[in-house]
């Protein structure tokens, strides 16, 4: 990746601000996933795949920190201890090359026209987040699907395409399912981060609707404790867990993941590849998915 901010941006200020972005990178998650489809889909110029894998990176990065920068968060990042006008500057540098680096690999318009689709989803889904706009479980899963699903499909789709040259609706469809799966996972865990849980800043996740629904006590007793600051604070990690288990919300995120990765598993299926291609693929996306959970921040 660095090689591109090295031949795209002279300016030397910027130019190093870049890389110690890149740098604060600690797992290049998406770019296996190209590389895992072009591989899987016959696909032979190693060259052009990384080429892709590296500008999906990047484009991704740049969203990282659009998101870090909106939401407040990831106050150790190098993005964040800066001065937010020039971090939002860089960011939105690393974007544009994200792009051109993404649009130089093929001239099909179909491609740079999903490569645009599943940015202006992601970013209508940031969005809706920002705004906190979900008022349902329904509403709230397609703003995942639109965040979260669309970023995963990107790398999986246009891998695909550059081998193939084709559109694969299925591909699409397991991997928006794959991205809905990590992003509840990551929601789950974001709501031990005592300095920015989405809970206790009453944002519309899905646990909070759950919670919101009052289906026992323990919920009641868990909003009452996100509504005062000190509560919340102070409250006991075991103690917390507990309370979180006997509302049901737990059991409920751990039901929503697991419906994600079936509707994945069922999709996936229906590929026409090999039995033994299919399996592999299967695997490789999975352990893709648990690598991503290990190393997850809230996105």
């Amino acid at each position: 990746m660095n090689h591109f901010i090295d031949d795209e941006i002279p300016n030397s200020d910027l130019n190093q601000t870049l890389h110690s972005f890149v740098d604060a990178k600690d797992h290049l998650n998406f770019s296996e996933l190209v590389f895992c489809h072009y591989n899987c889909f016959g696909g032979t110029d190693t060259e052009a795949a990384e080429t892709l894998a590296a500008g999906i990176e990047l484009l991704i990065l740049s969203f990282d920190i659009f998101d870090d920068l909106e939401d407040e968060d990831s106050p150790d990042q190098p993005w964040m201890k800066m001065d937010r006008s020039v971090a939002l500057n860089a960011a939105t540098a690393l974007y544009t090359l994200g792009i051109k680096v993404i649009s130089s690999v093929s001239n099909d318009p179909e491609f740079l026209h999903k490569l645009m689709e599943y940015t202006l989803q992601s970013m209508q889904g940031q969005h809706a987040d920002l705004k906190n706009q979900p008022a349902t479980e329904e509403e709230c899963l397609d703003m995942i699907k639109r965040k979260s699903g669309s970023l995963t499909a990107l790398p999986c789709v246009l891998g695909t395409m550059l081998a193939t040259g084709e559109f694969n609706p299925t591909v699409e469809e397991y991997a928006c399912q794959l991205g809905i799966a990590e992003q509840i996972e990551n929601d789950y865990k974001a709501l031990f981060y005592d300095s920015k849980s989405d809970i206790a800043k009453k944002k519309r996740t899905l646990a909070y609707l759950y919670l919101t629904r009052k289906f026992n006590q323990a919920s009641i007793d868990l909003l009452n404790i996100f509504e005062d600051e000190d509560k919340f604070a102070d409250i006991e990690i075991k103690c917390y867990k507990e309370k979180l288990k006997a509302a049901g919300v737990t059991q409920y995120m751990y039901v929503m993941n697991q419906l994600a990765i079936q509707k994945f598993k069922k999709s996936i299926a229906e590929l026409k590849l090999e039995k033994m291609e299919k399996k592999r693929l299967t695997a490789l996306l999975l352990n893709e998915f648990n690598r991503g959970e290990s190393n997850a921040r809230d996105c």
